[in-house]
Order: C-alpha cells, then sequence, then structure tokens
C-alpha cells in the first residue's frame, strides 16, 4: 500500500493502531516484528487511537498495551490516544443536551486516564508527540452553530485540564455542512490549539469521490489526512478487507498532496498480515458506530 517509498520532501507520513483484546495473545516477539518491520517504511511516527474503551483498559491478563506500545517507541514517536465511550456515536447523534452530558462526563474523567499513563510517559518523553482526542467529530453530530459553540467550550476546557501536550483530534466529512463552512470550521478548531486530521472517506465511500474532493479543496495544508487503507464490505455489522496498493494510491492521487498523512489502520497494512486480527469485540473504524 502506501508503504512505498517516499519523497524525502512530502509531508510527514503515520499510522494508527486501534487496539483491539484480541492484540493481547500476540506477545513481545509478535510486536517486535512487527514494528521492525514499519520502521522499514516510510513511516515516520503512530497514533495510538485509545489507550482505554469503555471500562477497557488493554492491562489483561497483563499490561500488554503499554508493554506493545514501549517496543513501538523505540522505531518511533507516538501519539496517545485518551479514552472513548461504547455510547460515543449514539450520545452525538441524540442532540445538544446528550453531547453536553456526554462532555461533562468525559471532562469528569480524563485526568484519571492521563495520569494513569504519566509514568509511560515520563519513561518515554522523548517519544511523546502527545495526546490525540478519539472522539471523531463530524458536520452530522455539530450541523448547527449552537452544536459547535458548545463543542468548542468543551474543547477548550479539555486542553485547559490536558495542560501544554499537543492536542490532535479526527473529523469525519459527511456533507451537513457545505464544503466551505466545513473547511471554516476545521480552521476553527485549529485555531482552538489543536492538530485535526480528517478522515478521507475512501475506505467507507459513505461520500462520492467527487463530493469528498470538493470538501478536500477547501482545507488548508496543515489538516492531516487519515487515508482509510480498507474497503468496507457490510455496514452492520461493520467488516473490511485491506485496500490493495493500486486503491490505495488511486485514492490518494484525488487528494492534495500538501497534507501530513495516517494511514488507518495499522492492522490493514501488508506488514501486519498475520499478525493482527481484522476483528475484536471493537470492530468500528473511525467515524462508525
Amino acid at each position: 500500500m502506501s508503504t512505498s517509498p517516499q519523497d524525502t520532501d512530502s509531508p510527514a507520513l503515520g499510522v494508527m493502531y486501534q487496539p483491539l483484546n484480541r492484540d493481547a495473545e500476540m506477545g513481545p516477539y509478535g510486536w517486535n516484528y512487527l514494528f521492525q518491520s514499519i520502521a522499514r517504511t516510510p513511516i515516520e511516527f503512530g497514533v495510538v487511537q485509545w489507550v482505554q474503551y469503555g471500562a477497557d483498559s488493554f492491562s489483561q491478563p497483563t499490561p500488554w498495551l503499554a508493554t506493545a506500545l514501549s517496543t513501538w517507541q523505540r522505531h518511533m514517536p507516538l501519539w496517545l490516544g485518551l479514552h472513548t465511550e461504547h455510547d460515543y456515536f449514539t450520545k452525538m447523534a441524540e442532540g445538544k443536551a446528550a453531547q453536553q452530558e456526554f462532555f461533562t462526563t468525559y471532562l469528569r474523567k480524563v485526568n484519571g486516564t492521563a495520569a494513569r499513563w504519566q509514568g509511560w510517559i515520563q519513561q518515554h518523553q522523548a517519544q511523546f508527540l502527545g495526546w490525540y482526542i478519539p472522539l471523531e467529530l463530524s458536520d452530522a453530530y455539530f450541523a448547527t452553530a449552537a452544536e459547535r459553540r458548545q463543542l468548542h467550550d468543551f474543547l477548550r476546557q479539555l486542553k485547559q485540564r490536558l495542560g501544554r501536550s499537543p492536542l490532535a483530534i479526527s473529523v469525519f466529512m459527511s456533507a451537513e455542512l457545505p464544503a466551505s463552512e466545513f473547511g471554516a470550521w476545521l480552521q476553527q478548531i485549529q485555531d482552538l490549539g489543536y492538530q485535526v486530521w480528517l478522515q478521507d472517506g475512501a475506505g467507507t465511500q459513505a461520500l462520492t469521490a467527487t463530493q469528498r474532493e470538493a470538501y478536500f479543496a477547501h482545507l488548508n495544508c496543515d489538516v492531516g489526512l487519515i487515508n482509510e487503507a480498507f474497503i468496507q464490505t457490510s455496514q452492520q455489522p461493520f467488516r473490511a478487507r485491506p485496500a490493495t496498493p493500486a486503491e490505495l494510491a488511486k485514492a490518494q492521487a484525488r487528494q492534495p498532496d500538501c497534507h501530513p498523512r495516517i494511514l488507518f489502520s495499522l492492522r490493514y497494512l501488508p506488514e501486519a498480515a498475520g499478525l493482527l486480527y481484522l476483528s475484536d469485540l471493537i470492530t468500528h473504524p473511525p467515524g462508525k458506530d
């Protein structure tokens, strides 16, 4: 896929890893082999989608996720995702009041999540790029100005709680806002102090290629693009297969080339074949409930 050589002047390339319970079975030798393989590609940094999903902190029967990430950080720097909840997408779809309820609860929990990883961060400070907020935004959820104002207030409070660490958050397109207004909204989130990463939609194909291109045209080059390295084959339950190199290259060719890129996800890359399974109890990709 796009793990083929890049021009040295190209924007940075990363890959996102979505932890699943089944990955605990791999063991230290498997992780080391995988991350050595990834380090031989043009990928320069990693993103961990979350360190906790609901009550699951990926620490049973041992703290396998922290151990795996300690191996990964020896090869490249990492963004760590905070926690997300099972009901995130449901609450966002219910409107402004439910969104505020979710945000309030999230703010109460976020410092605990960050604190549990402070020891790891202190040990690997040079390889810690910042916190990724695994609450995927969309114009489907924040179509009104009032909903966006409430979201921005939450993002300001979240930034205050997390201190000086760099922050990033992702967005997916639903075509509820016009392309120009959508681009301006992403700029507003950037102005709050967040790196913004836009899911390109090439894997889910919820929007047509022509629609997606119209939205790409209104992005500033600091917006990262999350390239979906899969092709969705079923919506409920979500199923997908790895994109072929030709499919991924075709999607990227229709996008501006000035953006940093992040491949979603690690388990769809050829280097992960036979090591990371494609399904588990947690099955949704970015932007899917």
